[in-house]
């Protein structure tokens, strides 16, 4: 049985959860247009899942729950913009920030998501937020922080601060558990599709990289 990250976090690390987790099925290889080679198409139960209760939404959504402290959400961000760059017409990528209301730093990671997004920064700084938080070790959950952390990266303090006290983010904030429930995601980063298949890269034999290419297959599944 897999290991759920609610199961890991005293680690505060995903890397000890890949190491649990038990031999994923063989990966598929490419889909589509992101590679070369022939390939196997993904199944169900091993490389992708269907939610029990998928969730209304556009064939065309592709949604990302991640965590600002997790490793293999940083290695995906990138990859995964990429793909969705790719598509005709382009993928918007929805982020969900991974929290459970009794974590308090996954909590204070997605306030400083929902922060960036109401600034209309979120994708840009995904990559800094990441930098900062997983290769420079700074700890990013508290407001003192954020905002020292916001005046180094060319943000402007005050508006950081209006955003991270606002209203709004507090009950984004607050309701975060509830749609990273909502798509019934336990372990991150997870990807669902069309609000109905949901991959990650546990469910891949080689991690991050078989993960988009197992995206892309639902994607086109979804709305094809």
């Amino acid at each position: 049985m897999r290991v759920l990250i609610r199961l890991a976090l005293a680690a505060a690390t995903c890397t000890s959860l890949l190491a649990a987790a038990p031999a994923p099925a063989p990966a598929p290889a490419s889909m589509g247009s992101d590679t070369s080679t022939a390939a196997a198409t993904p199944a169900e139960g091993a490389q992708y899942v269907r939610l029990a209760q998928p969730v209304k939404t556009s064939p065309r959504e592709v949604v990302e729950v991640f965590w600002y402290n997790c490793p293999h959400s940083y290695q995906l961000e990138q990859p995964l913009d990429d793909w969705a760059a790719r598509q005709n017409p382009p993928v918007v990528v929805r982020r969900i920030p991974a929290a459970w209301p009794d974590k308090p730093v996954m909590m204070a990671y997605a306030k400083l998501y929902y922060t960036l997004d109401k600034l209309g920064v979120a994708q840009r700084e995904a990559i800094p937020v990441f930098r900062a938080v997983r290769d420079q070790g700074m700890d990013l959950t508290n407001e003192t922080a954020v905002l020292s952390w916001a005046a180094d990266n060319g943000l402007d303090p005050n508006a950081v601060k209006d955003a991270y006290e606002s209203q709004q983010v507090a009950d984004e904030t607050r309701a975060a558990p509830a749609l990273r429930d909502k798509y019934q995601v336990n372990e991150m980063p997870s990807v669902v599709v069309g609000g109905t298949y949901r991959t990650s890269p546990f469910m891949t034999a080689n991690g991050v990289p078989g993960t988009v290419p197992v995206v892309d297959y639902l994607y086109r599944r979804a709305h094809g």
